[in-house]
């Protein structure tokens, strides 16, 4: 919807009447059973002036202290003398602050990844500047060699089915660190995976390639919970009503047709889990609570943050419900006897629209960004739950995603205080940006709970592991949410889990400017899941109060396997009264183990620090970390550790393979010969495997167990589709005591000689041809016929 049309729909849905409509989610329970959330639902009391909005005023001092600050910072925006930023939305957050998102234009043509974030504060003055993802001063020639017509056939073909297929839009795609000129391309349909999508694909406007791609559609699912009968705004009065809210902008519910859901009465649901408009009843509810939850806790202005929200649609014929980037759809469980329309789920998909309308819009494409998007969600679930404070039997505050819906009958889909009992990473690996995404949503739900809740919480709630096995003291869901959307809001593209954490440590700063209590914590929450410090974060000096340092005497030491060796752990007062200290130790090396005596001191003493080095311990140099941790504030000293070994492991054996290294073409087949030599002590039974072979291509062994000393031959097949490159593959060989690898060199070519593609000529398997400028692979032999060319016929050509 264009921001014409959306301010007209605001007007017509403010000028509606304001009804009161009771209405029954489940049979038989009672109004009292969900006090909490109706209260919650309700038009609530104006917010207190913490979260009340920027007048007029201090609006003006920010627009125009943020104009200054980009005319100041070229440099650091890596603006030139062609780009022109254009404010194209205005939030305001908690305390005051204020958050603005310019659009760059470079030579007139839009910037994809080049926004500016400004952030300002309650008087407008500029405490931020975020840049985007753009990487480099921009120096284009904006003239497109490839036509929109062929950039969105192009395009089109990135989807299974491509129902509409917008204009194509020129713009300067600017994620990476070479800028180039693109068109983006926005197509509707069904998305390769069977799903629904509205892909943004971008096409290499001056070869035709397509260079990226994202898609607005999130799916997502979450728990399924009535709330026993509730009230909320309905509109209409007399014999007329409809379930559009009058006082949220934007937000109504209705069927797969788009059109709220009318009657002649102001009652609406049977409570049952198979009706759909119960289903909407809870749809526009949670939506309801939600949005009262952004006002009241975090300081936003609705669902976009500029006062409107998105309409809701059940009935979607899915064990799904999703967003699409201009409304929530939801579907139901595998069983069919739940919708899929409660807090987790409808706070959820909304979620997707808050992640899109905070700060530079989008995310950029890839698993990181969609994890992060998918996290996103999740939160803001947690967030309305607990905003709600249902008691039971209904949906109590937890950290639980479709607990209650046993959406494929094996109860929760996520778990944020332990994403791996659930099999999703707990911890940032490079892996992230290759892990689905809503696996890839753990790290930031596990930091968001150690936050929030601390790894211990106690009364009740789950203790939660740590990555680097310390101790996170949490700060409350409350501040935990408001640090979480002040990092959103100034979100970039493309966004990472590292960009997230500035982005929080600067949000921390500013919310709570007279102290470092939030901001430590959530610099020990990102890295006790794994995302470390990064170049250029802000950093936090305390107010004085009480505060101590912690030093090593030595500050280095040797042990050789199955040894100890000790050092002294001081600490002293540096300001106020002394507090007790507990220390821990981070980044031991493999079979080294800590101990203190004693573990706690009062600041200004000192404890011994045992490191013992197992018979099985990694040998070689580390540094590893002394963590002193008093109430919120920790301190730490470094400590380098020499690990020796007295003796080789007692059998041993090496590698290598001959030759090293071969090319061929795509559905060629290379083979080498793996051999193993005794170093120590006897020969051993070896495994072998590979790690690292690119897609499309097979390594076997004959034969696949061998002892240390023999041989084995090594077969890499190709395949037709299998890219052209140089590839790196590992071969390994594991024993009992030890295991090594040895790296093989493959060079794929793009088969049997590359031309121009022409008619009636035989090609086959694995042949590389261009055609417009566009290269392709032949998939499967054929005779090629007149409208025939690569891009009509994808079963026989893949571009490349």
């Amino acid at each position: 919807m264009n921001p014409t049309m959306r301010s007209g729909a605001v007007a017509l849905l403010a000028a509606v009447a304001l009804t009161t409509a009771s209405l029954t989610a489940m049979p038989a329970a009672s109004a009292a059973g969900a006090d909490g959330s109706q209260a919650a639902a309700q038009a609530a009391p104006p917010p207190s002036p913490a979260f009340a909005q920027p007048d007029a005023q201090q609006r003006k001092n920010a627009v125009a202290s943020a104009g200054k600050a980009l005319a100041a910072d070229t440099a650091a925006l890596h603006a030139s003398a062609d780009d022109t930023f254009q404010l194209v939305r205005d939030i305001a957050g908690t305390r005051g602050l204020q958050y603005l998102t310019y659009q760059r234009s470079h030579r007139g043509v839009p910037v994809y990844g080049g926004d500016v974030v400004v952030a300002t504060d309650s008087s407008g003055q500029v405490i931020e500047t975020v840049t985007t993802g753009q990487e480099t001063t921009l120096k284009l020639d904006v003239t497109a060699t490839v036509t929109a017509d062929a950039a969105a056939g192009t395009a089109r073909a990135q989807l299974a089915a491509a129902d509409s297929v917008a204009t194509p839009e020129l713009v300067v795609h600017a994620t990476t660190a070479r800028p180039r000129l693109a068109w983006e391309v926005v197509v509707t349909g069904t998305a390769k995976h069977g799903g629904p999508s509205v892909q943004h694909v971008y096409v290499d406007a001056k070869s035709g390639k397509v260079i990226d791609a994202w898609d607005e559609v999130r799916d997502g699912t979450g728990s399924s919970n009535y709330h026993g009968t509730v009230t909320l705004a309905t509109s209409g009065s007399g014999s007329s009503y409809s379930m559009t809210d009058p006082n949220r902008p934007g937000l109504r519910c209705g069927g797969q047709g788009g059109t709220a859901y009318t009657k002649s009465s102001d009652s609406w649901g049977n409570g049952s889990g198979t009706d759909l408009e119960t289903a909407c009843v809870d749809a526009i509810y949670a939506a309801q609570v939600e949005w009262n939850m952004l006002r009241d806790w975090l300081g936003r202005n609705g669902h976009n943050g500029s006062g409107s929200s998105f309409p809701a649609r059940v009935g979607l014929n899915d064990v799904n419900a999703y967003w699409n980037g201009s409304y929530t759809n939801f579907g139901h469980n595998q069983a069919n006897n739940k919708q899929a329309t409660t807090y987790d789920v409808v706070a959820h998909e909304y979620g997707h629209a808050i992640f899109q309308f905070s700060g530079s819009g989008g995310a950029g494409s890839g698993n990181e960004a969609g994890g992060l998007n998918e996290s996103t969600g999740d939160i803001f679930g947690a967030l309305t739950e607990h905003f709600a404070n249902e008691p039971a039997p209904y949906d109590t505050p937890d950290y639980l995603v479709g607990e209650q819906l046993n959406l494929t009958g094996t109860g929760p889909i996520r778990n944020m205080y332990n994403p791996s009992a659930l099999g999703d990473p707990n911890c940032y690996s490079a892996s992230i940006p290759s892990t689905e995404v809503h696996a890839a949503a753990g790290p930031q739900n596990h930091w968001f709970y150690l936050l929030a809740e601390g790894n211990n919480p106690g009364g009740g709630k789950p203790t939660s592991p740590t990555c680097n096995s310390t101790t996170v003291t949490g700060i409350g869901i409350q501040k935990a949410g408001q640090i979480f959307m002040g990092g959103l809001n100034l979100k970039t593209t493309p966004w990472t889990h590292a960009k997230a954490r500035v982005a929080t440590l600067n949000a921390a700063k500013s919310l709570f400017p007279n102290g470092c209590t939030e901001f430590n914590a959530v610099k020990a929450a990102w890295a006790a899941v794994s995302v470390n410090a990064q170049s250029g974060e802000p950093t936090c000096t305390a107010v004085p109060g009480n505060d101590f340092s912690v030093s090593l005497s030595p500050t280095s030491g040797s042990v050789q396997t199955g040894q100890s060796t000790t050092t002294r752990v001081n600490t002293a007062v540096i300001s106020g009264t002394a507090q007790p200290v507990t220390l821990s130790t981070r980044s031991l090396p493999n079979g080294v183990t800590a101990s203190f005596n004693p573990a706690t001191v009062t600041a200004g003493q000192s404890s011994t620090l045992t490191l013992s080095a197992s018979s099985t311990a990694t040998g070689g140099t580390f540094q590893m970390t002394v963590v002193g941790t008093a109430g919120s504030t920790t301190h730490e000293a470094t400590f380098s550790l020499t690990v020796g070994r007295d003796q080789p492991p007692a059998n041993d054996f090496s590698v290598s393979v001959n030759p090293s290294s071969a090319s061929v073409q795509a559905g060629q087949s290379a083979t080498a010969t793996l051999g193993t030599q005794v170093v120590t002590g006897n020969a051993e039974s070896l495994g072998l495997s590979v790690s690292n072979a690119p897609a499309g291509v097979t390594v076997t062994f004959s034969p696949s167990t061998i002892t240390a000393g023999q041989t084995s031959t090594v077969t890499i097949a190709t395949s037709s589709t299998t890219t052209a490159g140089t590839y790196t593959i590992n071969l390994n060989a594991a024993g009992a005591s030890a295991g090594h690898s040895a790296a093989f060199s493959l060079t794929v070519g793009g088969g049997g000689g590359e031309t121009t593609w022409a008619t009636w000529t035989s090609y086959k398997a694995g042949d590389v041809v261009t055609y417009n400028g566009v290269r392709y692979r032949c998939l499967q032999a054929h005779t090629s016929l007149p409208g025939w060319e690569p891009p009509n016929v994808p079963a026989l050509w893949q571009p490349i």
